[in-house]
């Protein structure tokens, strides 16, 4: 193996040093091959001593998550904090290096009010292609244009004796960068002191300070006086993160850092022991890989949304979202997809419904710390309410390597106001049920498009070809005309047959719900409020079993009727009107009986996977009625999305906050 391919850049004799970027696992994984390719004496991080003893208990808490906050006021308006964060390369050495009982030293100098810049660069995954050496160097090109340059005119300015002697107004005196200088001074006079004692020291620190660190090591003159006693900090907490904040603290999916979690599990319990070679320990951390993560967060989004809505997304449509999918990731110039990417493509190719369950499975953190031995903080994306219920500013230790995250494109349903509160409110006006308006306008829709589609292949199937005589009667039809045209040389014309009569009635049948065990069991007649709607019968899941929102309730529609203009009709599924509907042996051919003794026009629409029996057939010829049977595989399962999925809200107050809750495809 040459040294280029090692997990890590070389200095001296006993340095051995992973340039990282904060919170990636592509870094965690380099650190876990480094340390059992080196087996080092000493680890050095970049933190600083005034809060190892905190950041130790926190990472005796994973795969419960923590926030160290720390400040020099004990009423902090801002707080610098550290995310004891399973998937960053630092805590990951610190955890390896506890398990395996070697010494752990934290050598960073700890400043005040210090705000890293959030700086944009390549994706680290690429680090699955080439090695690290190679990966470092193309980020020094691009750091010795900006950073490098400047930190180079400061290293002659700056004077460490100074900070010492101003370390109380280090605030107003010197900038983030200066800041910078001063840490690396301090880091690398810390490594200089034990480089003679170790034999192998595992060096875990940022990109962007190894080049200055090492510059310190070459030139050990420019360190004199870089010596300092680090007071404790006036405020040094310990917060519990709750598992569905966890995207507000990690900076890689919550899904791959809980899969990463997974791995070590099962690695370090399992697996260690039984690696005999390097190459066989390094090709099995790379068979963790986020790329395979983003499959399984889309196959099993796939299976929770075919469970829920009954729509089937099938091969052809998950091939078009994985490509659409990488192609978005690569117009942005990454190589894994982040959250905005998952969503954005699972809105575009299926529909939110869909995008609501990738987020769900993406920010998937399942583990939870209940016991309250911690105070719990509250997250969002600029920092957190403590128990007390105060907004405080977090800023980073350490810098974040990437823009800003994008706003998620979901509309976002708000929660329980406490636990049970949407089941109260439906409990106390689920007798009072009414429908969502803006739903009944896009069914009202459907329901017309339907109807008049009817018509028009009616009208398709009554139109006769003939050979031109006279008259071009209703039109040239001009593919049996050329069809003939080499052979016979004849033009032929269109007769349409008119078509007396209109759709006034449909009945689709999604499921016939004849089986033993009943999938449907609601039934329910809703009159029209208004001469704009129909009536509707339809037989569903039962309301109140998935709620969305306070009284406001999804179900799932089996079958139903739809009569259009309104009409007064009976209650269809109530008992006393079971004589009229005898000769119906389902709820489904209830529904059709209806719709015969109800309409006032000639046709009936009947969609459903098989046709009616064919005494419906005789009993709408009595009635004057033709029944147009119109297979159910002639409509994609999108189109009937907005008429087999609807909302029942526990009395007509719910309307005025239904909006909320209830996201019509605009």
């Amino acid at each position: 193996m040459i040294e280029n391919n090692f997990p890590f850049i070389k200095y001296g004799n006993n340095v051995f040093v992973i340039p990282t970027f904060h919170s990636r696992i592509e870094f965690a994984k380099l650190v876990q091959k480094a340390f059992f390719t080196v087996y080092p004496d000493l680890i050095a991080v970049e933190l600083p001593a005034t809060v190892k003893k905190e950041v130790f208990e926190g990472i005796e808490r994973l795969p419960f998550l923590s926030l160290i906050a720390y400040a020099d006021s004990l009423n902090p308006d801002k707080l610098n904090f550290i995310p004891i964060d399973p998937g960053d390369s630092i805590i990951h050495a610190i955890r390896i290096g506890k398990q395996q009982n070697v010494p752990i030293e934290f050598i960073d100098l700890s400043v005040k009010e210090y705000q890293p810049e959030n700086i944009e660069l390549p994706d680290d995954y690429s680090l699955n292609a080439i090695d690290l050496q190679t990966f470092y160097n193309e980020i020094s090109v691009h750091f010795r244009k900006t950073l490098y340059k400047q930190k180079t005119k400061l290293r002659n300015q700056l004077d460490f004796q100074d900070l010492i002697t101003n370390e109380e107004q280090l605030d107003a005196r010197y900038e983030n960068l200066e800041k910078d200088v001063f840490r690396e001074m301090y880091m690398a006079s810390n490594l200089l002191r034990m480089m003679p004692a170790y034999h192998r020291i595992l060096f875990i620190v940022g990109m962007a300070h190894w080049e200055s660190i090492k510059y310190y090591l070459e030139h050990p003159s420019l360190l004199k006086n870089v010596n300092i006693d680090l007071e404790p900090h006036k405020y040094l907490k310990i917060y519990n993160v709750k598992g569905n904040h966890a995207r507000y603290l990690l900076r890689e999916l919550p899904y791959h850092v809980y899969q990463w979690e997974l791995f070590n599990q099962q690695f370090f319990k399992k697996i260690l022991e039984n690696i005999q070679t390097i190459e066989e320990l390094n090709s099995l951390i790379d068979e963790f890989d986020k790329n395979t993560h983003i499959k399984q967060i889309y196959l099993s989004a796939k299976n929770e949304y075919e469970e829920e809505f009954k729509e089937y997304i099938n091969l052809q449509k998950l091939k078009n979202l994985f490509q659409y999918t990488r192609n978005i990731t690569l117009t942005e110039k990454r190589l894994i997809p982040n959250l905005f990417h998952l969503l954005i493509s699972s809105k575009n190719l299926i529909d939110d419904d869909f995008a609501w369950k990738v987020m769900e499975e993406a920010i998937k953190y399942p583990f939870d710390d209940d016991s309250e031995k911690y105070e719990t903080i509250k997250l969002d994306m600029e920092g957190g309410y403590d128990p007390n219920g105060r907004y405080i500013k977090l800023q980073r230790h350490h810098p974040s390597y990437y823009k800003k995250p994008k706003e998620v494109p979901l509309e976002k349903r708000p929660k329980e106001k406490y636990p049970g509160e949407w089941r109260d409110k439906w409990e106390g006006g689920k007798n009072r049920t009414v429908s969502y308006p803006p739903e009944d306008i896009i069914e009202e829709n459907y329901f017309a498009y339907i109807r008049q589609k009817a018509i028009k292949n009616l009208k398709e199937r009554r139109i006769n070809i003939e050979e031109f005589q006279s008259s071009i009667k209703d039109g040239i039809a001009i593919k049996e005309t050329i069809r003939d045209w080499g052979i016979n040389k004849k033009i032929y014309v269109k007769n349409e047959q008119k078509i007396k009569g209109r759709v006034d009635t449909i009945v689709i049948i999604f499921e016939e719900d004849d089986g033993e065990i009943e999938k449907y069991p609601y039934k329910l007649t809703w009159w029209a409020e208004h001469d704009k709607e129909s009536n509707l019968a339809f037989y569903s899941t039962n309301p109140g079993e998935y709620l969305i929102g306070p009284g406001i309730s999804h179900v799932e529609i089996g079958g139903l009727l739809s009569i259009f203009p309104p009409i007064f009709i009976e209650q269809v599924f109530s008992a006393y009107m079971d004589y009229n509907y005898k000769d119906a042996e389902t709820k489904a051919e209830r529904l059709l009986k209806a719709a015969i003794l109800y309409s006032r026009e000639k046709y009936i629409v009947y969609i459903a996977k098989n046709p009616p029996r064919k005494h419906f057939y005789s009993l709408a010829g009595v009635k004057h009625r033709e029944i147009i049977y119109i297979p159910l595989d002639n409509y994609s399962q999108e189109s009937f999305k907005p008429v087999r999925h609807i909302h029942i809200l526990a009395g007509k107050d719910k309307r005025k906050i239904a909006h909320n809750y209830i996201f019509l495809n605009k």
